[in-house]
């Protein structure tokens, strides 16, 4: 049995089982019942479920009625192609529909967090590779508000499927984060020329590039090239 010691019971609950998923403890599918969770970690059932409700929250699991909570199955070519062309949709398009002056704070703090992500050994484990999927999709978040649309803002927030989409990399570290670099660096650079429809090819160009690069190493036979050149 894995002892649970001070601190908030909660947070002790979220990182252990965040742990077990991030180390391959749990299967794609397989469920976590809540009980048995209790058991194992000698905490009562309020601080478990507490727990999974933030993972649910965060996209680590899913909830289904009468059954509980589970493990998401590895994405379908078809869930990730959507996923993929909603984000092409919203972040591309949104640079062309930037009302009034570029924001030189925003592209700072793009620039900034591209500079820490250039920096950074992510290494292999489950912390690392979600550090950074979560600074590349503040990145992201940071070029949506130059839109000043918060219409926009809410639904690229609902887009966030980091957890799903980038298991991928456990085990093996941020492979091409280079090319994820060198990519956002010709965003931002057309974004400061003020070249709103360059930026939004550049934008557009980098989501297809880098989603075909991780669909490979879900071995996932898709082809978003072809697709958005319709």
């Amino acid at each position: 049995m894995t002892a649970i010691r001070a601190r908030s019971l909660v947070a002790q609950v979220y990182d252990e089982v965040l742990r077990r998923i991030g180390s391959g403890g749990a299967a794609p599918g397989s469920a976590l019942g809540i009980a048995e969770l209790a058991r194992d970690l000698g905490v009562s059932p309020t601080p478990v479920r507490e727990a999974l409700q933030r993972l649910r929250a965060e996209g680590h699991l899913m909830f289904v009625e009468n059954i509980g909570y589970r493990l998401p199955e590895p994405p379908t070519s078809q869930q990730y192609t959507d996923w993929a062309v909603a984000r092409i949709v919203v972040e591309s398009s949104a640079l062309l529909y930037i009302l009034g002056p570029i924001e030189t704070r925003l592209l700072d703090e793009a620039q900034a967090i591209n500079a820490e992500i250039r920096s950074t050994d992510f290494g292999t484990s489950q912390a690392g590779v979600r550090n950074f999927s979560e600074l590349n999709w503040r990145f992201h978040a940071k070029l949506l508000a130059l839109a000043r649309n918060p219409l926009l803002d809410e639904v690229h927030t609902r887009l966030y499927a980091a957890p799903q989409f980038s298991r991928i990399f456990l085990g093996r570290g941020i492979l091409h984060q280079a090319e994820v670099v060198a990519e956002h660096a010709k965003v931002l650079d057309q974004l400061r020329r003020g070249d709103r429809v360059a930026a939004a090819g550049a934008q557009r160009a980098h989501i297809v590039e880098s989603l075909e690069r991780d669909a490979r190493l879900s071995d996932l036979s898709i082809s978003l090239k072809r697709l958005t050149s319709q």
